[in-house]
């Protein structure tokens, strides 16, 4: 048999069993458009021209007993295997088993083979360079790592970037002893100052990254990594407001679509979303072939209320099948439209959307408006619909269907959709606590009081449930000392929410103990813009005599929700 056929062969049968090893990185040759480059290295190893039977058993023997999980037959066949065919692919599978295994004597020796067939396979090189630090080799995994040098500038690729990539996978000194002395030796050089700043930051010592990278951007001050990479290593040492400095200033003097992206993901994380836009712009003004900052910029443009630059967007996506997100687009140019309320366009965008992740959400956004648009049966149609569908999300969509109801001011329906779901589902303890919301809210207190308890039944330690049923005693009846016990125990266990802190100062203002309720309620403003808090802190303080700061609350708050009722007639109120 010729050594053509041998590989062939050989492919075949590592086709037939690559699911039984699909731990093992598959060996890939050169895509055939590839520019041809004058690599610099040779094989010195001749295959046979024949491929014998105990070639080819030792092949089939290597493949079914890692498929059986006998790694060490497995390794002495591909071995055996290896060296008769002089094979770089069943070397290479040979000694990566032998490295999973923690056998380095094993991986040191597949490894050498592998390297010794296939001389510039980079996969080959950079786990001989960590077979050998791990062998506490520094002269030969020093050799590797030139090696891994020449090769890429062959292969056009950064090689000092792949280094430090491999050296991710190994922990301790000698991995910083190898990177050091590759760095002295290239000392001009921006890439290996980089991957010196690199290695270091993966072993924690921040001070000799930080130093490298003065150096590296002193070579090359336009290269964006190293920024993003110094943001990195502040926000590791929980400097956060250096790593935002820093990645500020790399924004405005030193742009490129990376740092801009960055820096708008962090605006957006603070929820400064209109700066946020701004630099995503930026960023896709000098990438524009990248679709997912148009995606980003389109959502964006939805938070902002920017009409002209989401339709503008959502309408590009969907048009130009390059994107891929022509249903994705529909669904978003459907929130454009509802978002103005232009329910019925909106209605029509929601139905076009056929396929992919959001066309469940699409569905429940088209019975919703459905019935804001005043078709209630045509909307519980829909919804039953859905529930048949998707019955995984039947209890969800309960809820959608009777909270849109309860925003209809429609809440003996909302109500109704609830018992529907509880009688379906009557272990549920999300449908128990929102039924009770429902209840507290039409002050039916009975019925809400035993819903959050069933609920709690279910799932003893729910802050939110705790909560509600605290409020929803101190706020509808006398029971204020077992109203208070309920919160304390939420609070236990989430002292930082809003709606507890609010909740903890109501009961308290209702015991007439005013500074701890103020403590509290200011706490719960300072961490939420909602109407019922301001509501609450404003009669705080009314109590206790601060009525200018009162006319500061309700005049921001009224602002913020001049819709309000509740606020509004807190705000006649206190006048």
């Amino acid at each position: 048999m010729s050594n053509q056929s041998l590989a062939i062969v050989f492919s075949l049968t590592s086709l037939l069993l690559a699911g039984c090893s699909s731990t093992l990185q598959k060996h890939t040759s050169p895509a055939s458009d590839e520019p041809k480059t004058t690599l610099p290295y040779a094989s010195t190893a001749t295959p046979p021209k024949e491929l014998d039977k105990d070639i080819l058993y030792n092949y089939l023997a290597g493949e079914i007993s890692i498929q059986r999980g006998a790694w060490e037959p497995a390794y002495d066949h591909l071995m055996l295997a290896a060296e008769e065919a002089k094979d770089a692919v069943a070397a290479s599978k040979a000694a990566r088993l032998a490295w999973r295994q923690d056998d380095l004597q094993r991986a040191k020796a597949a490894t050498n083979l592998w390297v010794e067939y296939s001389p510039n396979d980079l996969s080959a090189r950079q786990l001989a360079m960590l077979t050998a630090l791990n062998t506490k080799n520094l002269d030969a995994a020093e050799e590797q790592a030139e090696a891994i040098l020449k090769i890429s500038t062959a292969k056009h690729k950064d090689g000092f970037l792949l280094l430090s990539s491999a050296l991710a996978t190994t922990k301790g000194n000698d991995k910083i002893a190898l990177i050091e002395k590759l760095a002295k030796k290239y000392p001009d050089n921006a890439h290996a100052q980089y991957a010196r700043a690199l290695v270091a930051t993966q072993e924690k010592q921040f001070d000799k990254a930080l130093a490298s990278l003065d150096h590296t951007q002193s070579l090359d001050p336009k290269w964006d990594k190293p920024y993003l990479l110094r943001v990195q290593i502040f926000a590791l040492q929980g400097q956060e407001e250096a790593a935002e400095q820093v990645l500020q200033r790399a924004a405005n003097e030193h742009p490129s679509p990376s740092i801009l992206e960055a820096y708008a993901r962090l605006l957006m994380q603070k929820k400064q979303y209109p700066q946020a836009l701004g630099y995503f712009q930026q960023a896709l003004d000098l990438a524009p072939s990248n679709h997912e900052l148009l995606y980003v910029i389109g959502v964006l443009a939805l938070q902002t209320k920017d009409w002209a630059l989401a339709r503008n967007t959502w309408e590009k996506l969907r048009d130009n099948p390059i994107y891929g997100k022509e249903q994705e687009a529909w669904y978003f140019l459907g929130q454009l439209e509802e978002l103005q309320g232009n329910l019925k366009k909106a209605t029509r965008n929601y139905q076009k959307v056929k396929t992919g992740r959001l066309t469940h959400d699409a569905q429940i956004r088209t019975a919703i408006l459905t019935a804001k648009l005043g078709d209630l049966q045509q909307a519980h149609e829909l919804f039953n619909a859905l529930r048949l569908t998707a019955p995984q999300k039947a209890i969800q969509i309960y809820i959608a269907e009777a909270q849109n109801l309860k925003q209809l001011h429609k809440p003996e329906s909302a109500l109704k959709i609830y018992d529907e779901a509880i009688d379906a589902y009557p272990a549920n303890a999300d449908l128990l606590y929102a039924r009770g919301l429902l209840a507290a809210d039409m002050e039916n207190t009975e019925l809400a009081e035993e819903d959050f308890k069933s609920a709690l039944r279910i799932n003893p330690e729910d802050p939110d449930t705790l909560n509600a049923l605290g409020y929803t005693l101190a706020d509808q009846t006398d029971r204020l000392e077992e109203a208070l016990a309920y919160i304390k125990k939420a609070y236990k266990l989430d002292p930082k929410s809003p709606a507890i802190l609010d909740s903890m100062g109501w009961t308290l203002y209702k015991m007439k103990r005013f500074d701890e309720a103020l403590e509290y309620l200011r706490k719960a403003s300072t961490n939420l813009d909602d109407p019922e808090i301001y509501s609450h802190l404003a009669q705080a303080l009314w109590a206790t005599g601060q009525k200018e700061e009162v006319k500061r609350i309700l005049n921001k708050a009224g602002k913020i929700f001049p819709e309000d009722m509740k606020l509004r007639r807190i705000i006649d109120k206190l006048k």
